[in-house]
């Protein structure tokens, strides 16, 4: 009798601990999302300042209604080459990590309001470049893109502009900007481009934040670590990060939105500088079709990624690197893989 009782209480301890830990543990939220997400506590954008910005969009729901097919953001780097989050293209239904078709995606681009095709291009992705064969949902490793475009934006163009990409690390503390659409803190839908300033965080004391081992190389931080408040969101995901009138950062992942010691998680362009670059230049078609504006490129020495990623297109690449930062991130990477999926199914 007494053997059945201590089974007993060892059952409704284990259940106990269970609840415990299921109520504590935040999963990583991408910064993407069906609905139109939002930048919290942000002012409208100027258009000035964000030349740059594009719109990936869902071909089929843009199709229905200019606007509507909103899927993540992105940065123009030069006339025909866009920067994105690799995340953006895995399939949601499954979410086992696997690309969906490029075909089933546009790039929009030249207007603040998502909803007005004044002054605005639309074009189909030619090829697709990718760091790995399947996206890794559980770390979001390797969260880049590199797209090439069907099609050339005119020099002139009065609202559309590549940015320069930031080939060099960027200090700790520098205010940057990022700008994306949708949900505002207060909960309505914002047709507007809207932007927020973030500092640059420091590796360290991103890695002593609450997302402790789940910071690995390719990687930053940016937010308020101490009070949140100010943040990308859902819907946000591949937008620019801007620092010092420079491409910095993609927006890739967060848990929640603008919490104290939850700083937003940007893939680092200066990490990924050299293959971003080689892949253009591997891949330029020779026409000379406005290709020797705007590219983009800083002057300097940086730290690229000369190890990473073939560059194939269409979801080709080296293989996941999966096993990267292995040991910092223990029981809370098997815990983020079965409870990811969970997450976002709610939210869509």
């Amino acid at each position: 009798m007494m053997a059945l009782k201590l089974i007993g209480f060892l059952i409704l301890l284990g259940l106990c601990v269970s609840c415990a830990t299921a109520e504590s543990f935040q999963p990583i939220r991408p910064r993407f999302s069906k609905d139109p997400g939002r930048i919290i506590n942000g002012t409208l954008a100027s258009m000035e300042a964000t030349r740059h910005q594009i719109g990936l969009r869902k071909r089929l729901n843009d199709g229905y209604f200019f606007g509507t097919g909103h899927l993540c953001g992105g940065s123009l780097i030069r006339y025909n080459w866009v920067l994105t989050a690799a995340h953006c293209f895995v399939d949601q239904i499954i979410y086992d990590g696997t690309f969906l078709d490029k075909d089933l995606f546009i790039i929009v681009m030249g207007n603040l309001d998502r909803f007005n095709a004044t002054n605005t291009l639309t074009f189909d992705i030619k090829q697709l470049f990718l760091q790995v064969e399947q996206f890794n949902v559980s770390t979001y490793n390797k969260d880049i893109a590199l797209i090439e475009l069907d099609g050339y934006v005119p020099v002139n163009h009065p609202t559309i502009r590549p940015i320069d990409l930031g080939a060099l690390e960027v200090p700790t503390d520098t205010v940057c900007q990022v700008t994306g659409w949708g949900l505002t803190e207060e909960g309505y839908n914002s047709d507007y481009l809207m932007t927020v300033d973030v500092p640059r965080i420091s590796d360290q004391d991103c890695r002593n934040s609450l997302l402790g081992g789940n910071i690995l190389p390719g990687m930053i931080c940016a937010g308020y670590l101490e009070v949140g408040q100010q943040d990308a969101c859902s819907g946000d995901s591949g937008g620019p990060l801007v620092c010092q009138s420079q491409l910095a950062g993609v927006v890739s992942w967060g848990i929640s939105c603008a919490l104290p010691n939850y700083p937003g998680v940007y893939t680092e362009v200066s990490y990924y500088y050299d293959w971003i670059v080689k892949t253009i230049e591997d891949n330029e078609d020779g026409s000379g079709e406005n290709s020797g504006s705007g590219s983009g490129e800083s002057s300097g020495d940086h730290s690229g990624d000369d190890d990473d990623g073939s560059g194939e297109e269409d979801g080709s690449g080296e293989e996941d690197g999966s096993g990267d930062g292995g040991g910092s991130m223990i029981a809370v990477t098997c815990t983020l893989t079965l409870l990811l999926p969970a997450l976002l199914a709610l939210r869509h």
